[in-house]
């Protein structure tokens, strides 16, 4: 589990400003996705650490799509913030800068434990991992290794070789990670 000096550095990440809505690259690829299946009326999203003001979920919601803002510690804003949205499942759970600021394994198992456990058995994962901020000094292949111990199924669909956007699916059970890392001795 996090532990508050960790969330703290975590919550102060939160960013709004030039890379909001439109302009946001994850998001982009969201709408993308959604647009793609022709689901903006029925697919189900979730914005996983949207930040304090979850600018990118209202944005969603502004342009008619069906999206809930998940983000935790002192960053939550019940005018903004769903207090229930980890009891819901999605079609889509994404996560914009996020990864990134992660600041141990540990923590992005518990991230990924986490979206999967709000996924369908249908459903993707969208994430970046942009080089800065980055909490942990690991490679945006690593990251994409990590991801492929939670879901069957990695592809980037976005961003470069150093910050990539990546697409996940197919969730292996919950302490599949865990029982990974051990052996990896990560």
């Amino acid at each position: 589990m996090a532990t508050t000096k960790q969330i703290a550095v975590a919550n102060s990440t939160s960013r709004s400003g030039s890379a909001i809505g439109h302009k946001a690259i994850t998001p982009k690829m969201v709408r993308k996705y959604v647009d793609l299946k022709n689901g903006k009326r029925t697919m189900t999203i979730l914005d996983f650490g949207a930040g304090k003001t979850a600018d990118h979920a209202r944005k969603f919601v502004e342009d008619g799509y069906n999206c809930l803002a998940h983000e935790f510690g002192d960053n939550i804003d019940p005018r903004y913030h769903c207090e229930l949205s980890m009891l819901n499942t999605y079609d889509v759970v994404y996560a914009s800068n996020v990864l990134n600021v992660q600041q141990s394994y540990s923590m992005v198992v518990e991230m990924l434990d986490q979206v999967k456990h709000v996924m369908k058995p249908t459903s993707v994962f969208i994430a970046n991992f942009p080089l800065k901020p980055r909490k942990m000094d690991i490679t945006a292949e690593d990251m994409g290794e990590w991801l492929r111990l939670a879901f069957k199924h990695v592809v980037v669909v976005g961003g470069n070789n150093q910050a990539p956007i990546f697409l996940a699916f197919g969730c292996y059970h919950q302490h599949h990670l865990g029982e990974i890392a051990w052996q990896k001795k990560w």
